[in-house]
C-alpha cells in the first residue's frame, strides 16, 4: 500500500531536520536483561539480532497502555528509545519490576543532536541501530514516514546538513499520519493497546509477559469497542485536550477528538479521536459542540496483515 498522499505532500520537499530532542534513551545491560525486557513488555526481545530494533510496548496487568519505546539490541545490551515525556514513567516501570536480576538499568546521558524525518518506501515498520565512532544512530520506519535520529554525549556538536526545518506543526501531523501516539496525551489510563493501533508493537508469538492474557483474549475472541481514528478538522482552534464529538442527525456524543494541529500549508486540522465501531468508517461526518465539522480519514485494522485504510 503507497504512503498517504498527504505524507508526499507535507514530506516531499524532505528530507527535513525537525526540532528536538525529542527522545531519550535508557539502557538495561547485563545478564539478564534480554531475559527481563522480554518477559515484561510486548515485544520478542529474544528474538533481536546485533543493530536490530523493534517498536515495543509496556501494559500494565489489565492489558492498559503504560509506555511505548523502540527496543535496540547494541553493545552486549539493550538501549531504550522513548519520547522525552515518557522518560520518568518508563525508567520507573523498569526499576518497580527490577527485582533480583543481574542487570544494570540507567538514563543514559546521551542527547538526541539530530533527527531527521522523510519520505520511506512501504508502510511496514522497520528500525536499525548502528554505533558511528562515539555517536550513536537510530533509523525507524512506519507508514511511509522515515525517522533517523543521532545520540551523542551532550557536549558534543554536529554539522547541521541545510535541510529544511520540520517546525511542530508539520512533525506533529507527520507522526499522526505514521500512527505514532502520543502516550499521556492520546492516550488516557484506560487505552488498551489494540485501541492505538499497536500491532506491530506486540508479539503474537513470544512467551508471558505482563498484559498478554488481555491481548491475545482481543486477539482471539474480540474486539476493542473503540478505535483512535484519524481525522480532519474544519478551520478552527487548535485542540489540546479532549472534547465530545457529536453525530450529526440526533447530536448525540459518540467519541472524543484528543487533540488537533493545523496542517502547513492549509486551513484545515488534522487530529486522532477514539470512536466505536460504527462510527469508524472512511468518510464518516462527525461534529463538536460548536458546529466544527469533523470526518474520519483513517481507520485502523487490528486483523494482522491487513493494512489500514485511508483516504484524504
Amino acid at each position: 500500500m503507497a504512503a498517504n498522499p498527504l505524507i508526499h505532500e507535507l514530506l516531499g520537499n524532505g528530507p527535513y531536520e525537525a526540532p528536538g530532542p525529542r527522545h531519550r534513551l535508557v539502557r538495561v545491560e547485563g545478564r539478564d536483561a534480554g531475559e527481563f525486557l522480554h518477559r515484561l513488555c510486548t515485544q520478542d526481545v529474544g528474538g533481536l539480532a546485533e543493530g536490530e530494533a523493534k517498536p515495543a510496548a509496556f501494559l500494565d496487568a489489565k492489558g492498559k497502555l503504560v509506555a511505548t519505546c523502540l527496543i535496540a539490541r547494541l553493545d552486549a545490551g539493550f538501549w531504550l528509545e522513548t519520547t522525552a515525556d515518557q522518560l520518568a514513567k518508563l525508567a520507573a516501570l523498569l526499576e518497580r519490576y527490577h527485582f533480583t536480576e543481574k542487570l544494570t538499568i540507567a538514563v543514559s546521558d546521551l542527547r538526541g543532536l539530530q533527527e531527521r524525518v522523510s519520505l520511506a518506501g512501504g508502510t511496514t515498520s522497520l528500525a536499525t541501530v548502528h554505533r558511528d565512532g562515539a555517536r550513536l544512530a537510530l533509523a525507524c520506519a512506519r507508514r511511509g514516514v522515515r525517522f533517523e535520529r543521532v545520540y551523542a554525549s551532550p557536549d558534543t556538536t554536529i554539522a547541521r546538513a541545510g535541510l529544511p526545518a520540520c517546525d511542530d506543526e508539520r512533525y506533529e501531523c507527520v507522526r499522526m499520519l505514521a500512527g505514532l501516539v502520543r502516550v499521556g496525551v492520546e492516550t488516557e489510563p484506560t487505552t488498551l493497546a489494540l485501541e492505538v493501533d499497536l500491532d506491530d508493537h506486540i508479539s503474537t508469538t513470544k512467551g508471558c509477559y505482563t498484559g498478554q492474557e488481555i491481548v491475545a483474549r482481543i486477539h482471539t475472541y474480540g474486539h476493542t469497542n473503540r478505535k483512535l481514528c484519524l481525522l480532519r478538522l474544519a478551520a478552527g482552534e487548535a485542540i489540546v485536550a479532549p472534547q465530545p464529538l457529536h453525530e450529526l442527525d440526533e447530536r448525540m456524543a459518540v467519541g472524543r477528538v484528543m487533540r488537533c494541529v493545523r496542517l502547513p500549508g492549509r486551513a484545515e486540522h488534522l487530529g486522532v479521536g477514539y470512536l466505536p465501531k460504527d462510527f469508524q468508517a472512511l468518510g464518516t461526518a462527525l461534529a463538536l459542540a460548536d458546529g466544527r465539522r469533523v470526518e474520519v480519514i483513517r481507520s485502523e485494522e487490528r486483523r494482522v496483515g491487513k493494512e489500514c485504510r485511508s483516504r484524504w
